[in-house]
């Protein structure tokens, strides 16, 4: 059986990740009509973000309709970088996304 992997479409959003009080600035590479490949902006520490771990991925869809979107960790990578700092990127899956997320998605 062949396996049909997800429409991925190459984007580069600003972003906010959200995981309890704690907000991180991000930027989006890429979506599907339940995921997302999202990239920290570098940081000194590296950041637990591990899989199974809920956050809320909120950016703007146009400059005054913001989505905010219920996600969990798949998959995370931490790259280091120069300079004792990291980046974190990680695989989101979109936990029912909202008529509004399906909409902007297609119109991609």
């Amino acid at each position: 059986m062949k396996r049909v992997l997800p429409v991925r479409v190459p984007v580069y959003i600003k972003a906010t990740l959200i995981s309890g009080s704690k907000k991180h600035s991000a930027v989006i590479g890429n979506l599907s009509d339940n995921g997302a490949f999202v990239e920290t902006e570098p940081t000194k520490t590296a950041t637990p973000f591990l899989p199974g771990k809920k956050l809320k991925l909120v950016f703007e869809e146009s400059p005054k309709n913001i989505l905010n979107l219920n996600c969990e960790v798949i998959w995370l990578y931490t790259k280091k970088l120069a300079r004792s700092s990291f980046t974190n990127c990680l695989g989101l899956e979109i936990k029912n996304p909202a008529s509004k997320y399906s909409k902007y998605f297609e119109s991609l």
